[in-house]
Parts: structure tokens; C-alpha cells; sequence
């Protein structure tokens, strides 16, 4: 994000993400669609396998020459395409190993754990980078897909009952109308990806810019600032691995208010610590919500069709950026991050009170025993 936003502007960010993210938004439903019809933990490795491999001629290449910049933005293509089948999997395996009341707990403590080892995976990668040639460091970030696919064999869920075969042209479909198992679920989901549609197409553009024209600190301001959103997610995530939440359908949608300040902390900003406050605040409401709407979709769902489902959160949470940045970004063009920032949370804080409201209606309007949103 740093190179590209110093090389042509905010613009190009839009382009390193775009290869980030399209992948999710062309595979997400087919992935969730796959971890129900394929073993999950097979499915699970055979996505780390390919990411690995992927990555060894990466760093055959670096080890004798340079890399070229095509040969990256494919091999990033391949590796978030194996996120898309990994991800759905991994959510529908989950329940098997923890049972469906404490997948709220276990949600909180993964996501959490990801993004603390993100917050050292940045540090460690620019030490790598500062002692090993690009090729050692993509030998090594190989590596890492071997050893997680090697843990994964060694993990045995229980035993589940045998799962039914849809048609594949019929399974895309059935993610969303599983959804509907659970009152007010996919009011949650579209939710969630509004927000995140949002927090891409504002965010991540607006605080590489802000970063390089505002802050004053460089990549070391960017990358205190990604720091603190990691340090929101952390938080959140914590917090619910160990207070279970009743109404998480509900819930999910009004953890996204918090953003509202965020984002205007963000966009007044005109230091180092308000910006800070203000992206732990963004992180601190996606988290929230992700785990609240993946838990109340893993707890109301029989196994046989939770992959399908998972697949839609997935494609809200991650499949939706790409329409963020086709969207939204391409306004830096003409506004400043000031309005977009403010901007950008007002529409955040109407549309989760707006889903909440949905979600209550959909509650009223079912019957008492099963209005459990």
C-alpha cells in the first residue's frame, strides 16, 4: 500500500487491492459451496499445498534474478483464490473440534490470534527483508503453508453424520437461502458487507494518503496506524472469546457504530495520535461484527449446509472489497479524505442502525420461541 500510494497516489492502491480481493468476490461462494460437498480438512490442506507451491518458483526466481512484478500480482491471485476454499472450510470445520456453544469463544480467540500474528508477521517480514534476499523470504513464507498443512493431518474432528448432495448449479444458490434459518441472519449479512464495502473503499485508500500528505511519518506512520487497527480487532475479539453474546444477529449489526467516530477521528486527524484512535476504533467495529455473524451463522446451521452459508459471510467480509474500491475509492479523485472519511462513517452508522432495526422487525414478526436473533 505504501509504494503504491507513493509511486502514483491513492489511486493506485486500487490496483494492489484489486488483485487482493477479486479472487474472493469470483470464488468465495464456490469455496463455501465446496466445504460441503468435499472433506473439509482435505480441502483445507490441499488450499495450503497450492499456496505453498505457488510460492516456490517465486522464490526460485528471486534467489537467481528479480522477481517480476507480473510473476507477484499472479502468485498474490493464487494464494487469496486458496483463502477462498481455506476460509469457508475452515469455518464449517470449526464447530466439529469446539461443538456449536463455544463457537462465539473460538471465533474471538482465532481471529484475535490473527491479528496479533499479523501485527508480528509485518515486523518480522521487514527484518527478513532487511537480512535475506527476496528469494529466502518467499522460500520462507512457503515453508509456513507446509507446516500449517502438516499440523492440519494431525487434527482429528468427530465424527459427522453423512452430508447431502445438492447439485452443484443448486448449492451457489443455497448459501443465501440458508441464511434464512436464522431470524434476521441475512440483514446481518448484508450488513456486514456494506460495512466492509465501505471500510475498503474509504479506509484503505484514505489512510495511505493520510499517512504520506497528513501524518508526516511515512510508511512508519502507515504502518503504526495498520497497527492500531490490528490492536481494535485484538481487542473486540478478546472480549468476546470470553463473554458469550446472546443476540449476535442483532449485535453484529449495532458493532459497526463505532465506526462513526473512527472514521471522523480519521478524518479531522491532523496528528498521529487521533488517526490512531480512530482506525482502533474501525478495526475494533469489523471485528466485532465478523465474529458475531460468522458465530450465529455457525450456531444456527446443521453441518451439512454450513460451508454453503459460510461462503455467503465469507463474500461479505472479503468478496465485497473489491466493489469498495471500484466503488468508493475512485472519489479521492475529487474529495479530499476529510469528507470521505466523515462521509464514510455517517453511511456506516445509518446502515447499521438501519439493519438493526430490520433485524428487530424480523424478530417481532416471528414467532416467540424462535426469535432468537
Amino acid at each position: 500500500m505504501w509504494f503504491a500510494v507513493v509511486a502514483a497516489g491513492p489511486l493506485s492502491v486500487i490496483v494492489v487491492r484489486l488483485v487482493d480481493g477479486l479472487p474472493a468476490l469470483l470464488f468465495g461462494l464456490h469455496g463455501g459451496a465446496a466445504a460441503d460437498r468435499w472433506d473439509r480438512r482435505r480441502t483445507m490442506i490441499v488450499a495450503d499445498l497450492v499456496r505453498g507451491l505457488v510460492l516456490v518458483p517465486v522464490a526460485v526466481v528471486g534467489l537467481i534474478g528479480t522477481v517480476p512484478l507480473w510473476a507477484l500480482v499472479v502468485t498474490a491471485f493464487v494464494l487469496t483464490t486458496g483463502a477462498s476454499y481455506f476460509t469457508p472450510a475452515f469455518g464449517a470445520f470449526l464447530p466439529s473440534l469446539v461443538g456449536k456453544s463455544h463457537v462465539q469463544r473460538a471465533n474471538g480467540l482465532v481471529t484475535a490470534a490473527n491479528a496479533g500474528l499479523n501485527v508480528t508477521g509485518w515486523a518480522v517480514a521487514a527484518a527478513l527483508l532487511g537480512i535475506v534476499s527476496v528469494g529466502t523470504f518467499f522460500a520462507i513464507n512457503a515453508a509456513s503453508f507446509f507446516v500449517s498443512a502438516a499440523l492440519l493431518i494431525r487434527v482429528t474432528p468427530r465424527p459427522l453424520a453423512s452430508r447431502v448432495q445438492v447439485p452443484p448449479r443448486r448449492r451457489l444458490r443455497h448459501g443465501f437461502e440458508n441464511l434464512r434459518d436464522r431470524t434476521g441472519l441475512p440483514a446481518a449479512v448484508a450488513m456486514l458487507g456494506a460495512g466492509m464495502t465501505v471500510m475498503t473503499g474509504v479506509w484503505t485508500v484514505g489512510v495511505a494518503e493520510l499517512a504520506r500528505s497528513t501524518l508526516g511519518h511515512g510508511a512508519n506512520g502507515l504502518a503504526l496506524v495498520l497497527a492500531a487497527t490490528a490492536l481494535g480487532t485484538i481487542t473486540a475479539t478478546s472480549l468476546l472469546s470470553w463473554r458469550p453474546v446472546r443476540r449476535k444477529v442483532f449485535v453484529s449489526c449495532l458493532a459497526w457504530t463505532p465506526a462513526l467516530p473512527g472514521y471522523v477521528l480519521l478524518g479531522l486527524a491532523d496528528s498521529l495520535p487521533p488517526a490512531l484512535v480512530g482506525t482502533y476504533l474501525v478495526g475494533f467495529a469489523s471485528a466485532a461484527a465478523f465474529v458475531l455473524v460468522t458465530a450465529a451463522t455457525q450456531e444456527s446451521l446443521p453441518e451439512e449446509r454450513l460451508g454453503s452459508a459460510l461462503g455467503v459471510v465469507f463474500l461479505g467480509h472479503a468478496g465485497t472489497k473489491p466493489l469498495g474500491l471500484v466503488a468508493i475509492a475512485p472519489f479521492y479523485a475529487v474529495f479530499d479524505p476529510t469528507v470521505m472519511f466523515i462521509a464514510g462513517g455517517i453511511v456506516v452508522f445509518a446502515l447499521a442502525l438501519t439493519a438493526a432495526a430490520a433485524v428487530r422487525a424480523a424478530s417481532d414478526r416471528a414467532d416467540p420461541t424462535l426469535a432468537v436473533a
